[in-house]
């Protein structure tokens, strides 16, 4: 047992890939599972339950919440925030500085292929520096989320937010520009 709820978990836990590449001051949650080439990043904090797929790159000062899947091929840059029960397709890009509320769900694919033989073929969602997305929005595969661009809770992004601009709703439409004090 340990004294704290986190602990650095390397070379203790079976769930974790012998070639995972941690930075210093790495902590690891209780039952998250580290899968091989993934990279995690000086004093990040990854929650409890958490599964990172194969290649997963995580930047330095993030804290990703609990119970979060990463389906790999993943890049998130450094002082990201990602809110619990998060879901990132394969293929995810985030850049710095980025804010995800809880529950926010990236998607790659317009196809479902399951069970015929059809190509699939993968869209690659992006969040720029600077964004924020609020808890429980979709994002349909493709979009990019423009730098300090901000998305309102319960959002269903089907299109390019702009940079500096703020969206909301199902679909989720422009509302009005960021203002200048909210840039970083």
């Amino acid at each position: 047992m340990h004294d704290d709820r986190y602990t650095d978990l390397i070379g203790d836990n079976d769930r974790i890939h012998p070639s995972v590449k941690f930075g210093k001051n790495v902590r690891v949650g209780f039952g998250t599972v580290i899968e091989e080439g993934c990279e995690i990043g000086d004093n990040t904090i990854i929650g409890h339950h958490c599964v990172l797929r194969p290649k997963t790159i995580i930047g330095s000062k993030c804290l990703i919440g609990h119970g979060g899947v990463y389906e790999g091929d993943t890049t998130i840059g450094n002082h990201v925030v990602i809110h619990a029960q998060c879901h990132l397709t394969k293929y995810v890009t985030i850049e710095d500085d980025v804010w995800i509320g809880m529950g926010v769900i990236f998607t790659n694919t317009k196809t479902i292929v399951h069970g015929r033989k059809i190509p699939l073929v993968f869209e690659k969602p992006i969040v720029r520096r600077g964004a924020r997305i609020g808890a429980g929005t979709g994002l349909v595969p493709g979009v990019e989320i423009g730098e300090n661009s901000f998305v309102g809770m319960g959002s269903l992004v089907t299109k390019d937010v702009p940079a500096k601009e703020m969206w909301f709703g199902r679909p989720a439409k422009y509302v009005k520009n960021v203002p200048e004090n909210e840039w970083l």
